[in-house]
């Protein structure tokens, strides 16, 4: 499904989405994301799904939506109990989330192209950076997960859209939940390293 957006001017032109894709895969991956995730990693997944939108508005891109969407489902599933790595799985929850939303999606009937984009997208979204270059829907996850998490271009985005989306998808409990994150993920080590400080100071919680 290939969401084509319009050229616009400022950023006073963007709106958000009324609903997500709908498609027998994203109906899959929600159920999936729904199964595994408490309410507050549900609640970040789906914000990134509408704060990704938004950055195609801004950058005049064209995506496909219903990719992009079942990326944000399913980035953190690699956090979760019921998927935590094990014996000889990669330790990078980014990755081995990746590994595991391609197999998935195998499951579930997508194509080899579908499936491994989708992969790629969630195995890099922790990356210091991901440019449009590399994937467009890889590209949007990693810049809507670094605004949810740590505030990363928040300016670029209306003050009102910013709320209507915590409206839809409250963020509360979001920073604690990380940093309870299990001892041996990405997110734990880099909450030890210091990520903690501008996730704490992010400056959407202010405007929640």
């Amino acid at each position: 499904m290939q969401a084509v957006l319009r050229r616009g001017g400022d950023n006073s032109a963007l709106a958000l989405r009324a609903d997500p894709p709908d498609s027998e895969l994203t109906r899959r991956a929600l159920e999936s994301a729904q199964d595994v995730y408490d309410p507050v990693l549900l609640h970040h997944c789906l914000r990134c799904w509408y704060v990704g939108d938004l950055f195609t508005q801004l950058e005049h891109r064209s995506y496909d939506a219903e990719l992009f969407y079942i990326a944000c489902l399913l980035h953190d599933i690699g956090l979760t109990d019921r998927y935590r790595p094990t014996g000889d799985d990669t330790p990078c929850f980014a990755i081995h989330g990746g590994d595991l939303a391609q197999r998935e999606l195998r499951a579930w009937g997508a194509d080899d192209e579908f499936a491994r984009t989708v992969s790629e997208a969630i195995a890099g979204h922790l990356d210091v950076t991901v440019p449009p270059e590399t994937g467009i829907e890889a590209h949007l996850l990693h810049a809507a997960a670094r605004l949810d998490v740590v505030g990363t271009r928040l300016p670029e985005i209306p003050r009102h859209l910013i709320r209507e989306i915590h409206i839809r998808h409250p963020r509360t409990e979001f920073v604690p939940t990380f940093s309870r994150a299990r001892p041996d993920s990405r997110i734990a080590v880099l909450w030890r390293t210091g990520m903690r400080i501008p996730m704490t100071l992010n400056p959407i919680r202010t405007m929640t």
